[in-house]
């Protein structure tokens, strides 16, 4: 009989090739400025560009591949394209790295600059490609060392007392185009946008890894800051998560914390925040409480977006109860880094989708009928069966509740 190792990695060899496929229908070439750039748009519907170039997308999917080439493009062109002014219209600030190249309007205002967290993923891949490649990385980040350190300064001006915080007022505004702007970008439970300022969870995490990214690339790069302070802020980030946004009645983490009020709810965002944290930032008992809670997000397919009976839930809502194929893949990566076996094997199940659905945006699970939604080809599912294949290759420390290894094929 097969071991469950052995069974997902004949999954995987299954998906490479599709994937791959897949993955060369969103190439394009990109020019601006004089500049060209071979990238991948995000999503294709009815054959049809349904959504282009999207810097978190792009650096997502470099990350879960670690992939030196696609790093180095992406950076170039988040860098080549990182903010230089404050901008009400367009959410463009100093050192924001762009949400979407395309033009997008709403009420008078544009999407460009609507991501809080494009900067720290910027901050994250350079750290990667310089540790992979370092003699590639080196040359090409010194190029951009002025773009990283505005990067850097994005990052730190937007810390207050522990916290990440994330206000419009920083580059003139009220409010942006989209209502929420890290990556479940629809709204927050209940259907409004948050009162600013917010501090995202998910963001808090990513802003932790950022730090020490950025401390490393300090020394490679000589930047401006104490590598030492970095880490002592990236610490203190770690902890306002488990003091300030945790929810002592769900005993579990808060999605956001705005001026007035905590968004409260069993969302998937502190299972993904575990690719960004390491062992030593999360108590013991909170990581239990994290797992223990996850049951309700759990499918045959893997961990949805957002547990059932809560404001909002349907099996089916973009971000509030479908199941993002590409989280599945960061919730295996912190489930490795934490040695948690039974969140991998759960978010390992989305395989068995991607083997029958293709590579979708979303997959839509009711309990009984599988089916996929919004794209039909997204950028970061084409990632999901490499990354796992990255994943697979050190699994050997995972263990389960009870301390029992995953078993090896």
């Amino acid at each position: 009989m097969l071991t469950f190792m052995s069974s997902i990695i004949q999954k995987i060899e299954a998906l490479k090739g599709p994937a791959e496929r897949a993955l060369e229908g969103l190439r394009t070439v990109h020019l601006d400025g004089g500049e060209r750039f071979e990238l991948f748009n995000a999503g294709v519907k009815d054959d049809v560009v349904h959504f282009g170039l999207f810097p978190r997308d792009l650096l997502t999917t470099a990350l879960m591949l670690r992939e030196p080439t696609l790093l180095e493009e992406t950076i170039r062109f988040c860098t080549h394209t990182i903010g230089e002014d404050r901008d009400p219209v367009t959410g463009e600030e100093p050192g924001r790295v762009l949400h979407e190249w395309n033009r997008v309007e709403r009420n008078g205002l544009l999407s460009h600059y609507n991501a809080a967290e494009t900067s720290q993923l910027l901050l994250i891949a350079a750290d990667v490609l310089d540790r992979l490649r370092p003699e590639v990385g080196g040359s090409a980040l010194r190029e951009r060392r002025n773009e990283i350190e505005s990067a850097g300064d994005y990052v730190l001006s937007h810390i207050r007392d522990g916290l990440f915080l994330e206000d419009p007022s920083n580059c003139g505004a009220s409010r942006y185009f989209a209502m929420v702007t890290y990556w479940k970008d629809s709204h927050i439970p209940g259907g409004c946008e948050p009162d600013y300022p917010v501090a995202y969870t998910l963001v808090q995490a990513q802003t932790v890894a950022a730090l020490r990214s950025l401390a490393r690339l300090t020394t490679s790069l000589d930047l401006k800051w104490r590598p030492e302070e970095l880490e002592g802020l990236a610490g203190k980030l770690a902890g306002s998560i488990w003091s300030r946004l945790w929810d002592r009645k769900l005993d579990y983490p808060l999605i956001a914390l705005d001026r007035k009020k905590p968004v409260a709810g069993v969302s998937s965002d502190p299972l993904h925040m575990l690719a960004y944290l390491e062992p030593g930032d999360i108590p013991l008992d909170r990581l239990a409480a994290i797992e223990s809670a996850a049951v309700r997000l759990e499918t045959e397919y893997g961990y949805r977006s957002y547990a059932p009976n809560q404001v909002d839930y349907a099996p089916d809502a973009y971000h509030f109860g479908a199941i993002w194929p590409y989280e599945q893949a960061l919730i295996a990566e912190g489930a490795r880094r934490f040695g948690r076996e039974d969140l991998f094997r759960k978010s390992v199940r989305i395989l068995s989708a991607l083997e029958r659905l293709g590579f979708p945006e979303i997959v839509v699970f009711d309990g009984r009928k599988l089916c996929a939604g919004g794209c039909d080809v997204q950028l970061w599912t084409c990632a999901v069966p490499a990354a796992f294949a990255r994943l697979v290759r050190g699994c050997a420390g995972l263990t389960g509740r009870d301390g029992a290894r995953l078993g090896a094929p």
